[in-house]
């Protein structure tokens, strides 16, 4: 007999919809006043929307630091990771909010695992597994980086503590189990509670013992899943994790239990917790997504660097594609002449979006030392890519190509509104056609061409990509 999951979700439902009633931080059960405890291990929805978002604003080099061990995740899930899709899932994240990015919206290979995972609907149901093969540095920066983008100077997100981790792993037991520390592997009926290593068919469950998505067994009377079994997870101290995995058998599953790691491993992942920033002094130089500890799939090309813009302090990723080096991100510089806009008049796009400049503005926003590209520039890019109009180069611009240049889709302003988002991105070249009309680069994502062409009014509103002045 398998675990009635209905109860489960009806349970998490419950004690979620009574958490969040105050706070707007999805995924999370309330401690206390002051912090939040997230409800299932980190997944690898959460984990991927953080890898698409350090592509778009950090570069691919940075991107490449934040993938897992590939010899620490199942195989299947590291070939889904590896081959980045045209496909965008805008789905959000739950322990991010963000969206997961360039990645297959189905993967076939995961029938095997059937009900070892839970369903994503429309989604591949890979995303549902916890991320696993991720270094202990790996899992601090993921934390500092939701303190960055979902923290909103409210909430400081961190790995807990083994004291901490421990006693809200007790919270969540009955009171003969809080005495122990140990909870009762099995319910009632027989039938697994937890994801532990079991040497009989109890339940004629199949899927114990081996890997499991997240909240697949019934939640912790406070609305946690699985605190005990699947994976152990990190704690704040290197090397020390608790809760047990699905390797260990249930009596070696428990509060007290520690589990040792040196390296990334396929049973070991996190979860955060959240402390309202009120009660907690941030170091805002220790909370950077900086990461020391490369993984073993780590891209440490030369070609990508770090320009900072000396009239803002603005930090952009740049990247070496032929002899040509680009902004692999929008020109975010708010000029003290000419028009430009924000998405949509929003200043929360400009981050990831930049701003929309008329062509004479665009031809002066670039820093010193770098320019506004020409349209023979343009060619020479598609040219180092997979050549113009050409399928190959669309997908090597992509935030999932191998360029590096990682362009992002967003609307262009007309004479006074916006073009929808996604439909592709649109950039100034310095090239005119006529009085009225300028050339732009575009990326097309119906079409999933790129192409440069003289079709764009000097008074819309487009992206800048800047080029550095000098290169061999």
């Amino acid at each position: 007999m398998k675990v009635n999951r209905s109860l489960g979700l009806i349970l998490l439902l419950l004690v979620s919809t009574i958490a969040y009633s105050q706070n707007k931080y999805n995924g999370m059960v309330k401690v206390n006043k002051d912090m939040y405890f997230d409800a299932t291990e980190v997944d690898v929805a959460s984990w991927l929307s953080y890898y698409s978002w350090t592509i778009i604003h950090e570069g691919l080099e940075a991107a490449q630091k934040v993938l897992p061990d590939s010899s620490a995740v199942e195989p299947e899930l590291w070939s889904y990771m590896k081959n980045k899709s045209t496909d965008y899932i805008d789905m959000q994240a739950r322990y991010s909010l963000q969206p997961v990015g360039y990645f297959g919206m189905e993967c076939k290979e995961c029938a095997k695992f059937g009900s070892r995972l839970s369903k994503q609907g429309k989604y591949c149901n890979l995303l549902t597994f916890p991320i696993s093969g991720i270094t202990y540095e790996q899992a601090v920066a993921f934390c500092d980086w939701r303190t960055k983008i979902a923290g909103e100077n409210k909430l400081v997100f961190r790995l807990p503590t083994p004291e901490e981790w421990r006693d809200f792993a007790v919270n969540g037991l009955p009171e003969t189990a809080r005495k122990n520390g140990l909870r009762d592997s099995l319910n009632n009926k027989k039938c697994a509670k937890f994801n532990y290593n079991i040497s009989c068919n109890c339940g004629n469950d199949e899927y114990q013992g081996k890997l499991n998505g997240i909240d697949r067994y019934a939640p912790e009377r406070n609305g946690v899943f699985d605190v005990f079994g699947n994976v152990s997870e990190m704690t704040s101290i290197k090397g020390i994790a608790k809760g047990g995995n699905f390797k260990l058998h249930a009596n070696q599953c428990h509060v007290d239990s520690v589990q040792n790691y040196a390296k990334p491993e396929i049973w070991l992942g996190f979860r955060c917790i959240a402390v309202k920033s009120s009660c907690f002094k941030l170091d805002t130089d220790a909370q950077s997504t900086t990461i020391k500890d490369v993984s073993s799939n780590a891209n440490t090309n030369s070609n990508f660097s770090i320009f900072i813009d000396t009239r803002d302090g603005k930090t952009y990723p740049s990247v070496l594609i032929g002899n040509q080096t680009w902004l692999a991100k929008n020109l975010e510089f708010k000029p003290d002449t000419g028009q430009y806009w924000a998405y949509n008049n929003e200043d929360k796009f400009v981050a990831q979006y930049g701003y929309l400049y008329t062509w004479e503005t665009a031809k002066n926003v670039c820093p010193s030392g770098w320019h506004l590209p020409s349209k023979e520039e343009f060619e020479k890019l598609l040219e180092n890519v997979g050549g113009n109009e050409s399928n190959v180069a669309y997908k090597a611009l992509l935030p999932s190509g191998n360029s590096g240049y990682s362009v992002v889709f967003t609307g262009l302003r007309l004479r006074s509104d916006y073009g929808p988002e996604g439909v592709g991105a649109c950039l100034w070249s310095s090239s005119e056609d006529s009085k009225r009309i300028g050339w732009g680069f575009g990326v097309g994502s119906s079409n999933q061409k790129a192409g440069i062409r003289p079709a764009f009014n000097k008074k819309y509103g487009l992206s800048v990509r800047c080029l550095k002045d000098k290169y061999e």
